[in-house]
């Protein structure tokens, strides 16, 4: 009983994620990106997202914007929110093909791409989601 319950759970949560939403994220004008030293947040998706690569994308811009004003303002951090099919050079450079989260530290530079898989066990669950996100955003800018 209990593996058919988690079988049920893992094709509910594929099914939310395959789902064509009406609702799609904009491309998005990729920003200036001139600072030797910054702090990229890229989420990358599809035209058609789930309600999770939404959330995903949504909150990690509500985070740089709420936590991080200055750096936001100032364009040490950026949030760039990228349709892979609109921008597939982009997608190319961080080996981006779907849903994704991406923190680039540039440091003199030079990129150094990590994708940021943490979040996406919170993609329901927005303060857990906040919380993850704050400490590696603030992880990221010790590295500055």
């Amino acid at each position: 009983m209990r593996h058919n319950f988690v079988l049920l759970l893992i094709v509910v949560v594929f099914s939310l994620c395959i789902h064509d939403s009406p609702q799609t994220a904009p491309s998005g004008a990729l920003t200036d990106v001139t600072q030797e030293n910054q702090i990229l947040v890229v989420h990358f998706h599809r035209v058609a997202q789930c309600t999770c690569c939404i959330n995903v994308g949504e909150w990690a811009e509500e985070t740089v914007r709420e936590f991080f004003p200055r750096e936001f303002e100032s364009g040490t951090i950026q949030y760039l929110d990228v349709c892979v099919e609109d921008n597939p050079e982009l997608a190319s450079k961080y080996n981006a093909y779907g849903a994704s989260l991406y923190i680039n530290i540039v440091k003199e530079g030079r990129d150094n791409i990590t994708e940021t898989m943490d979040v996406w066990q919170y993609c329901f669950d927005h303060d857990n989601y906040v919380r993850v996100m704050k400490t590696v955003l603030e992880t990221a800018l010790e590295q500055l």
